[in-house]
């Protein structure tokens, strides 16, 4: 046996970044929920294309996008959606939402007190939802796309999927599970009309019934309605906003979310959310990504040398 004097360790420092299976020993804001992204830019595409990515298979921890700026830089003003209960004000989530897309070349044209800066060349209007709320399928929409119609459709003329008068049911963003559940079975009875819109044959499965959904997008894990913190951009042409009013048709929406995890508050898991979601902000994803990995970035720290006898075994 022999004494050495001297050993050199360094410092190791491990970051778990997206994981919903962290240990749980460690403190909340170091475990962020898995986080699920879907975005499309409909300016781009053509309807068949939106309808065709949106029937894609979700993608379990896919290749992460690269971050990509824009060819030129798009000047915007934010203006609040709809906002649910969460633990950070609105201009917090804004100047947090304002660095994310800074990255990808969005430039916000509103100074520190809010007034817009030359008006004339702002781009687009970035409408802005936030917070908790109970949701099912965490994905943008491909249907009503205008200014008049937030997270959930707003009702045109005679429905019969109305819930209370202006909302219609959405089965993106679920409800009552029983009574859906109910609801999607009866879909297919012989001439139940559940659902139909004027031009569906009552007794017709709708396209976005909850059998056809997860059918088609392979989201099984998401037929429960649940908690989520959410955040998701609405991105409007500024001038065709001013003329158009409700009217104007969006030009990109991304949805970015993670079920709410015990003990977790909502500006626990936004910096997450906006890290990820960040390469897609104006981009298009093929069906819905989730990111539910554990995936984590080692940081040396700096090395030390600390005094100690280490016995070494010889032969």
């Amino acid at each position: 046996m022999t004494s050495n004097r001297q050993l050199v360790l360094g410092t190791i420092a491990l970051l778990t970044l997206s994981t919903g299976f962290a240990a749980d020993a460690a403190p909340a804001q170091y475990r962020p929920a898995p986080v699920s992204v879907s975005s499309m830019n409909y300016r781009d595409l053509p309807r068949e294309e939106q309808l065709r990515l949106d029937a894609e298979k979700k993608k379990v921890n896919p290749a992460t996008l690269s971050l990509q700026k824009l060819a030129r830089p798009q000047r915007y003003v934010f203006m609040p959606g709809e906002l649910y209960e969460n633990d950070l004000s609105y201009e917090e989530i804004c100047r947090r939402l304002s660095a994310a897309l800074a990255k990808k070349g969005f430039i916000n044209a509103t100074d520190d007190q809010g007034r817009v800066i030359a008006p004339q060349e702002v781009d687009l209007i970035l409408r802005v939802h936030a917070g908790e709320r109970p949701w099912r399928l965490p994905t943008v929409r491909t249907s009503a796309l205008q200014w008049r119609d937030g997270l959930v459709e707003r009702p045109r003329g005679r429905s019969l999927t109305t819930l209370g008068g202006d909302v219609m049911w959405e089965n993106r963003a679920g409800g009552n599970d029983e009574a859906l559940g109910a609801a999607a079975t009866n879909e297919n009875a012989r001439g139940f009309g559940y659902g139909s819109s004027p031009g569906t044959p009552a007794g017709a499965s709708p396209l976005n019934s909850t059998a056809a959904v997860n059918q088609r997008t392979g989201n099984d894990e998401y037929e429960a309605t649940r908690e989520f913190y959410l955040i998701v951009v609405d991105a409007f042409g500024y001038q065709e906003l001013m003329k158009e009013g409700a009217n104007a048709k969006r030009l990109w929406t991304t949805f970015l979310a993670a079920p709410r995890q015990p003990g977790e508050k909502f500006s626990d898991v936004l910096n997450t959310l906006l890290r990820v979601g960040a390469p897609y902000f104006g981009e298009t994803t093929e069906g819905l990504q989730m990111f539910n990995d554990a995936r984590a970035t080692v940081t040396a720290g700096e090395l030390r040398v600390i005094e100690s006898d280490v016995k070494i075994d010889r032969p």
